[in-house]
């Protein structure tokens, strides 16, 4: 990058380097975001999520990187803060949300279909890897006495990323080795197809819940398979005719709730998962299993089960 180590970096009106506004009703959440920022070389600011924090939205350096912690925010300002933020976000202007778990429905059905990086009860290295992902630019320079701390964790976060992609690659492309890309469309299962119905509800809950039972003897992270565990709880339910919310799909995935929102996101783009509005809340979505993923997984669990083969 030369010598300067924020020459790749956006610059701010007065022509300096991009800083991060962190906005939050949490001071001890925005303050820890603001030291993420400050470790990676961008300079901080931290403000309290009030009627006058969300004013600065608008007020921000086009090249300054926004991010809201709307964890303890009052309902009151929610919607306006939600607001402000996709103002900002439709000028194209870089935005980061980080919601607890009890409000990423409403941030998800917000933008989830888009390309805000959306956290929720994030790591350090979440924080890290949104910061350098919102201008998509090259990682700056480190603060002495955090390189240690961050690059593992980015490092551990680019590989599974990595991987996902290449898995992906292959499925798109009919499973053959080699493929350099995702398709858009949605994956062309090749199972044979199903002749009964020996696949229920019951049978995959039963599955789901053997999952879990390895929790009570392992390590849960020596299991950790987050697109399998959604897949699983989505296939249960579209046979019980039930809606899958954001949040309760984090909660499936059996992982953190960034990794896992990561994940919808992932799966969404590839063509396996889909994203429906909910009727009575515009703000709401639900997320479900494409046609083409769903007999996939029903081909897939019928002929497990016709061979009396432990699916787990």
């Amino acid at each position: 990058m030369g010598d300067d180590p924020n020459q790749d970096w956006p610059v701010s009106a007065d022509g300096g380097p991009a800083s991060v506004l962190v906005c939050g009703a949490d001071a001890l959440a925005r303050a820890e975001i603001a030291e993420v920022a400050r470790a990676i070389g961008l300079p901080a600011e931290a403000v309290g999520l009030d009627a006058d924090g969300i004013a600065r939205f608008g007020r921000a350096g086009p090249g300054d990187i926004l991010v809201a912690e709307l964890g303890g925010c009052p309902a009151g300002l929610f919607d306006d803060a939600l607001s402000a933020l996709r103002r900002r976000a439709d000028r194209g202007l870089p935005v980061i949300v980080a919601a607890p778990l009890d409000r990423i429905d409403a941030v998800m059905g917000e933008f989830g279909g888009g390309d805000v990086p959306i956290l929720c009860q994030p790591t350090p290295g979440d924080i890290a890897a949104a910061l350098v992902g919102a201008r998509g630019r090259p990682f700056p320079a480190v603060a002495e006495g955090k390189a240690d701390e961050l690059y593992p964790q980015l490092q551990n976060l680019a590989e599974q990323m990595a991987q996902v992609a290449r898995a992906l690659a292959q499925l798109s492309q009919g499973g053959q080795p080699g493929a350099d890309g995702v398709s858009a469309h949605a994956l062309a299962f090749r199972a044979a197809p199903r002749t009964e119905p020996d696949v229920d509800a019951a049978y995959v809950r039963a599955i789901i819940r053997g999952r879990r039972l390895r929790d009570n003897y392992f390590p849960a992270e020596l299991f950790a398979d987050p697109a399998w565990d959604m897949l699983l709880d989505l296939m249960a339910a579209r046979l019980e005719g039930g809606d899958v919310a954001v949040s309760s799909l984090c909660i499936a995935a059996a992982v953190p709730p960034t990794t896992a929102l990561r994940w919808i996101k992932t799966l969404t783009d590839s063509g396996l998962f889909v994203r429906i509005a909910d009727p009575h809340d515009g703000r709401r979505v639900f997320i479900t299993l494409s046609d083409a993923a769903a007999a996939g997984m029903l081909n897939y669990l019928a002929a497990a089960r016709r061979i009396a083969s432990p699916v787990a």
